[in-house]
């Protein structure tokens, strides 16, 4: 069940409007900004390296300074290897971090945080709704992995040599947001295709495939925040089954709480029951470390260690 927010409110300049008080948005937003700029800083000058990161950035990039953890998992698969290097690198930061790259260095986190400033009026998700949603990332997670490792093990046994881009990578050939905004709609400008007389006549059933599925994730995302982190995203799916267990957590003081206030709840952008939550840190995987809810209750809510 969801219901909507007041249409006159203005997210952007409520934001702005709190700024001041604001300190660790504040530091988040610069963090979001810098590795934005790092992780396409081949335009200014970075070089490339090979190593996963676990965040959603699309290889084909053209100015990627590294490869999108999840990316690089199902590549790996296709080929017909084990991806050890990649599931150590997405549980060793999970373990640790929890899903701190998806609220402070995700690109796809960032596009979504800057969409959530429209002022458009939001839904806001009931809880069991919020909880159930999450399996659509597991099915894309498992989907996936077992499409790129079906092809892996025909290319391990020599059934199969080449193959198509989607064999390779599956999600990111045929759903990926950030595919198509960082990689196909940067080579159709630069092919032009844009500029011709008749769209249709030039380009595939896939472009626009591709096109309709950005709209829909940027729709949802604009009415609900974080929408596709909390639901699609098999990068943050993959993080959740050890995040929820992090060294490093969120903590809730209960006998600095008021009765009936929910403003950590309210502020939290992927919905997380707050209130619910042990006070030993916060367990559900839908947590992103934002710290929203330490900035909207500072004596209640703080950063910490779980152990």
């Amino acid at each position: 069940m969801a219901t909507k927010s007041n249409p006159e409110n203005n997210p952007l300049k409520e934001w702005l409007s709190t700024l001041p008080n604001k300190r660790i948005r504040t530091l988040r937003l610069v963090s979001q900004l810098t590795f934005f700029f790092l992780f396409n800083g081949v335009i200014f000058g970075l070089s490339r390296i090979q190593f996963p990161i676990p965040v959603v950035l699309p290889p084909g990039a053209p100015y990627a300074t590294a490869w999108g953890g999840f990316s690089a998992l199902q590549y790996i698969l296709a080929v017909g290897q084990f991806p050890f290097l990649v599931l150590g690198v997405f549980f060793l930061t999970g373990a640790i971090f929890g899903k701190l790259t998806c609220g402070w260095a995700c690109p796809v986190g960032f596009w979504q945080d800057l969409l959530s400033w429209l002022p458009i009026s939001k839904i806001k998700v009931s809880r069991p709704t919020n909880r159930d949603l999450q399996d659509f990332s597991g099915f894309f997670l498992w989907g996936s992995i077992i499409v790129a490792g079906f092809f892996g093990i025909q290319r391990f046994n020599g059934q199969l040599t080449g193959g198509d881009f989607w064999t390779f990578m599956p999600f990111d050939a045929i759903i990926d947001p950030a595919g198509t905004m960082f990689v196909t709609y940067f080579y159709a400008l630069l092919w032009g295709v844009f500029d011709t007389d008749s769209l249709l006549d030039t380009v595939g059933n896939l472009f626009l495939w591709k096109t309709f599925i950005l709209a829909i994730f940027t729709y949802i995302s604009i009415k609900v925040p974080r929408a596709y982190c909390r639901w699609f995203c098999p990068t943050g799916a993959l993080l959740g089954y050890v995040s929820s267990n992090s060294i490093l957590t969120i903590k809730r003081d209960p006998t600095k709480c008021v009765d009936g206030c929910d403003a950590c709840e309210k502020a939290c952008p992927t919905g997380v029951p707050i209130t619910d939550e042990s006070t030993d840190g916060i367990a559900n995987n839908l947590c992103i470390l934002c710290g929203n809810c330490v900035d909207a209750c500072p004596d209640a809510m703080s950063f910490g260690f779980r152990f």
